[in-house]
């Protein structure tokens, strides 16, 4: 009989064992790894892409960075990225409790007490006294409860997903930032170049204008319009280093250290630029929608309380359990008063089994009103589903609009230089043969500053965009933080 219970009752496990020793096997392995969503199924560890921890990764000031490098770097170093690791893990320590619904409880139990009792009888009361003992096990084992562990273990299981999900976003949204603040960074030094090139022509045109003042052949008010362009031309030089050290600060900050660290970082010059759009807008909208992982988080939400609704419905249902007691009890210098003062000790094996049934007729509409409330919750995270869905969508038209736009204002730009460097170039050997005027030279500078300023910001816009439409259509990873 022993042998056929265990045989029943083995049908009462989970389909899976759990690990024991591992709570955290369905969470990242790492809070620089990305999750992949095999793990959950396989339930097996995957490679390390880096296995380094933030203590033996420390920034090398002789390293040129480029943009892999300091993404690897942020997810090392960003706290954030920490928490999002841990959040997963909280996630996965759940999922392994709600799954431990599945096995039988087992405590063990001890006391010991002295007793007096008295009981009244004819002609006065009987008295007996002593002191006992017991100890034992208790057994509680839900053997059928009409899916409520089932939705249960579910609901931690999608809840786990989110959390990977969320994760694996956590990143992507850092190397986005890191993206981002790198290439103003380095659009704030390459302006710095600019204004200091400027300023260097400023101070070329006034020392030639100061020449000519010397021979005759230009006036005080020539000069001061030289001076005064240079003074303008050192403000901006000024004004381009202050953008640096706040650019810096951004940065810095992405990367999770200290802005006092000085990282040798690749020139924005040869970060490579995207040559085109070649998928169309719909298509990446497509894979967006298959791929982004806070649409997936919102999704596994999505079936949690789903998986809520069925648990709130099984509570209309009884439940079926087993329960018992094995343990030993022991009575010692046991004595009664009258008939006389003999005492007496006794040592037994008790124990009990029970088959329990628990059915609630009647809760103050509880459990009607519980559906209801998670019914509402669900139909509320569908619409939350829905609407980061439109979102997505919105957000990689616009990137994609916007990329578009850069890739055209691009080309411009580089024309726009072109023709500004030779026009320089021309007013400044015009007025050095006394063909032109130092209006017209300062003129010519003017438009050369602004128009290597918008060569700048052209590309860096151009770059910007690219990797705000990576982020959106959810592609973004590690491999591929410097791909166009």
């Amino acid at each position: 009989m022993a042998i056929a219970i265990a045989l029943v009752l083995t049908a009462c496990v989970p389909p899976s064992a759990v690990q024991f020793d591992e709570p955290y096997l369905e969470a990242p392995p790492d809070p620089a790894v990305d999750w992949h969503e095999d793990r959950i199924s396989t339930g097996t560890q995957q490679p390390l892409l880096s296995s380094r921890p933030l203590e033996e990764s420390p920034i090398d000031t002789r390293q040129t960075y480029d943009l892999p490098a300091l993404v690897d770097l942020a997810l090392h170093a960003n706290p954030e990225t920490r928490v999002s690791w841990e959040e997963a893990k909280a996630a996965a320590a759940g999922f392994e409790r709600n799954r431990s619904a599945w096995y039988p409880t087992l405590t063990a139990m001890a006391f010991g007490q002295y007793f007096k009792t008295s009981f009244p009888i004819p002609g006065g009361a009987l008295v007996s006294d002593g002191h006992s003992a017991y100890g034992g096990l208790d057994l509680a084992w839900t053997l059928f409860d009409f899916g409520r562990r089932e939705a249960l273990v579910d609901a931690g299981a999608q809840r786990l997903n989110a959390a990977n999900f969320a994760f694996n976003r956590k990143h992507q949204e850092i190397a986005f930032r890191v993206a981002s603040s790198f290439f103003a960074y380095q659009a704030a030094v390459a302006k710095v170049t600019a204004a200091q090139q400027t300023f260097e022509s400023a101070r070329a045109s006034s020392a030639s204008v100061q020449a000519k003042l010397g021979k005759g052949l230009a006036t005080r008010p020539d000069l001061l319009l030289a001076l005064q362009e240079q003074a303008k031309s050192s403000y901006d030089l000024q004004d381009a280093r202050g953008s640096v050290l706040q650019a810096k600060a951004d940065l810095t900050t992405n990367l999770g250290i200290s802005p006092s660290y000085t990282l040798k970082l690749i020139d924005l010059s040869k970060l490579p630029l995207p040559a085109g759009l070649v998928p169309s807008v719909e298509k990446i909208v497509d894979q967006a929608l298959e791929q982004r992982p806070d649409l997936m988080a919102r999704l596994a939400e999505l079936r949690a309380r789903e998986a809520e609704v069925k648990k709130a419905r099984a509570e209309f249902w009884p439940k079926f359990s087993l329960g018992g007691t094995l343990g030993n009890q022991y009575w010692g210098n046991v004595r009664t008063n009258p008939p006389g003062n003999e005492t007496y000790s006794a040592s037994n094996l008790v124990g009990t089994a029970m088959l329990n049934v628990e059915w609630t007729l009647f809760d103050g509409f509880e459990r009607s009103n519980a559906v209801h409330e998670a019914e509402a919750r669900k139909e509320a995270s569908r619409a939350e589903l829905e609407t980061l869905r439109l979102e997505i969508m919105r957000d990689i038209w616009k990137a994609y609009a916007d990329t578009k736009t850069a890739l055209e204002k691009r080309e411009f730009a580089l024309a726009l230089l072109k023709a500004a460097e030779e026009s320089y170039a021309a007013t400044e050997e015009s007025y050095t043969h006394g063909f032109s005027t130092v209006i017209e030279l300062l003129s010519a500078l003017k438009d050369l500053a602004r128009a290597r300023y918008t060569e700048i910001d052209s590309r860096a816009t151009l770059l910007r965009s690219a990797a705000t439409l990576v982020y959106a259509s959810g592609g973004q990873s590690r491999g591929d933080s410097n791909s166009p």
